[in-house]
């Protein structure tokens, strides 16, 4: 398996170096990582505690939040971990699962969290991931059924572009490769594994030499699983759609737990959209000219809608992130956009 696994890794390698590079993935993920930024700025720099979004419905059960720190305190690690999903198996027990069910992750990397200060969740369309930075730098853990999954996903951490040849190494006693690209004083290490039949794992990390990213790597345990939850829910959906994915940021801040989530709404014919809430409370609401049900929502240039429900923005991508859907489905969708009570305690999600 893992000379297949080198050969596979060294002809993905290969072409990545000598293809053309793709500007499309590059400008749109500047420009979300630049709309976060200004929002982040817009949400640190205003006064007192955030107000908690729109009670789910009147029969809800209020509850009140607690998953905040004192002024001037950050919150623990437990903070960047994702509710336990009971009764679910872990990645080791039903490999066919994973990437399967966008609401569940079927490994735990409690131990990798301990000093990161935001970790992204992610799962469905074939993926389940976690990306944490902190302190001691960044790194990124995803977990698919093929090795084209892995080979698809975009790069998101710097390098000098010039990956090494891989090495055999193992992983908690099972086989797999391991190859570093330069990047300053640190290289970004690649280890790439398969922790049972059928699935394979891949830690992208900053480490200073191969033991430390393949000892990083035998943290990652997959006898458990936890609930990819975001503070809101979709209730009307486009005829035939479903969901397809979900991904959720949480932060050890003295302002809360919650940074951003989105869900990804799709059907078989390949038509997908993302809805995404991100809290800036204190906002003042914008004019908003169009109706999607109880909300006023406004037009954010040709593809994206925007409406304001305290304290989240909410904004659905119609093309870009998404294909195929109409406006007029972006509003139907935004129509059935219930939030949570509490935005710092994952649990009540």
């Amino acid at each position: 398996m893992s000379s297949d696994l080198g050969q596979q890794l060294a002809t993905t390698l290969r072409h990545h170096a000598g293809g053309d590079v793709d500007p499309a993935p590059i400008v749109e993920h500047a420009r979300r990582r630049g709309h976060r930024l200004r929002l982040r700025r817009r949400w640190l720099t205003m006064a007192g505690t955030a107000a908690t979004c729109v009670v789910l419905a009147a029969a809800a059960v209020m509850v009140v939040p607690f998953n905040r720190a004192p002024d001037g305190a950050i919150l623990p690690a437990t903070a960047l971990v994702l509710p336990d999903a009971p009764g679910q198996p872990g990645a080791i027990a039903r490999p066919e699962v994973v990437g399967a069910d966008p609401g569940v992750v079927h490994f735990t990397t409690d131990s990798l969290l301990s000093d990161a200060t935001s970790a992204t969740w992610s799962a469905g369309r074939g993926v389940e991931s976690v990306e944490f930075q902190g302190p001691a730098g960044q790194a990124r853990f995803a977990l698919a059924r093929s090795v084209a999954t892995l080979d698809g996903l975009q790069q998101t951490m710097s390098s000098a572009g010039r990956p090494q040849p891989p090495v055999d190494v193992r992983v908690e006693g099972r086989p797999g490769v391991a190859w570093f690209d330069p990047s300053g004083d640190t290289k970004l290490w690649f280890v790439r594994w398969q922790p049972v039949d059928g699935l394979w794992a891949q830690l992208d990390i900053y480490a200073t030499g191969r033991d430390e990213a393949t000892d990083a790597a035998s943290r990652v345990r997959f006898d458990g699983a936890h609930r990819c939850v975001v503070p809101f829910r979709l209730q009307s959906l486009p005829p035939g759609g479903r969901l397809l994915g979900c991904s959720v940021t949480l932060l050890r801040s003295e302002h809360g737990s919650f940074r951003e989530a989105s869900l990804v709404v799709g059907d078989e014919s390949g038509r997908w959209l993302t809805v995404r809430a991100q809290p800036v409370p204190g906002r003042d609401p914008e004019a908003a000219d169009l109706v999607a049900g109880p909300y006023r929502a406004r037009r954010q240039g040709s593809d994206v809608l925007e409406m304001y429900v305290k304290p989240c923005v909410v904004e659905a991508f119609l093309k870009g992130w998404g294909n195929g859907y109409t406006e007029s489905d972006g509003l139907t969708v935004l129509s059935g956009y219930q939030p949570a009570p509490d935005l710092d305690h994952p649990d009540t999600w």
